[in-house]
């Protein structure tokens, strides 16, 4: 049979009307069920409304399942001279969750720390993350230039990259050390207790045995249901633990095994929170000596 040319073929219609009906089937299972007899288009316009629906809610959970890692300080503010040290003053933006924390905080303490950095803690689900809360790391800045000054003048990139820097921020009593985590959905305190167990229980387990398990156990008992936008307090100072969930009472641990365990969950060789969150939480060691 004589081949057309290239202009009768581009004439004719790319399916004939059995065609049509025969491939649209699909669409129809997928999409169309319910639409009675209309046009086999109308199914695929529905898919990819469907499809559209579904990205806009995933990205209003989590804007990306790649990295982001939060960008350089672009300014500390005028800053206030305390101690013969300049303090950034400006506050600082977790970039994805839009989470503001201020320059200074007293936490747990009668003196304010001064905040280091700021991250998120992400749970991935299927594909997507989810953002569970926003961190703010602070410290008692004078014990921190004492027990840092071996890193003074080092570049932030430098610091990222140093296992011994980030082996003094897991000691528990050469400085005072904060973490606020400020919740950015609604979390039961038996999956709290469920992710802080786990990350906590085999870390004491290597340090005391049975007996860090044991620290661990009454530890987690006093967290608490967490609700969006309520702050969740671990206090690190000279070798205890303390923890504050709201509308309860500080709860402290003089345990500096489980005072440490908590530190590595953050700054460790293997952070259980991830090595963005490790590095963006140190993000203005740098300004600890600015004057």
């Amino acid at each position: 049979e004589r081949m057309g040319s290239v202009e009768e073929g581009l004439r004719k219609p790319l399916l004939n009307e059995d065609d049509t009906k025969s491939k649209s089937t699909a669409c129809y299972t997928l999409f169309c069920n319910g639409f009675g007899t209309l046009p086999f288009y109308y199914g695929y316009a529905y898919g990819a409304l469907t499809l559209l629906v579904l990205y806009v809610a995933a990205s209003a959970l989590s804007p990306s399942s790649e990295v982001v890692k939060a960008p350089p300080s672009t300014g500390y503010g005028a800053g206030v001279v305390r101690g013969g040290y300049r303090w950034p003053t400006a506050p600082m933006i977790e970039p994805i969750s839009k989470t503001s924390f201020p320059f200074e905080s007293k936490g747990l303490s009668t003196e304010a720390g001064m905040l280091l950095g700021v991250g998120i803690r992400l749970k991935k689900v299927v594909g997507v993350n989810f953002k569970v809360y926003a961190v703010g790391f602070y410290v008692n800045p004078a014990g921190a230039r004492s027990a840092l000054r071996a890193h003074q003048g080092e570049s932030l990139e430098s610091l990222r990259k140093n296992e011994r820097f980030y082996s003094k921020l897991t000691n528990p009593s050469n400085f005072r050390k904060t973490l606020e985590l400020r919740f950015l959905r609604s979390v039961g305190k038996e999956k709290l207790v469920d992710t802080f167990n786990e990350g906590l229980a085999v870390r004491m387990r290597k340090a005391l045995g049975t007996q860090g398990v044991a620290i661990v156990k009454d530890f987690v008992q006093h967290f608490g249901d967490m609700k969006s936008g309520e702050t969740l307090i671990f206090h690190i100072e000279k070798g205890a633990l303390s923890i504050k969930v709201p509308n309860k009472s500080s709860v402290k641990f003089s345990s500096p095994e489980l005072a440490s365990s908590m530190l590595d969950l953050y700054f460790g060789l293997k952070p259980t929170v991830g090595e963005d969150l490790k590095k963006n939480l140190i993000e203005r060691v740098p300004a600890l000596w600015r004057k």
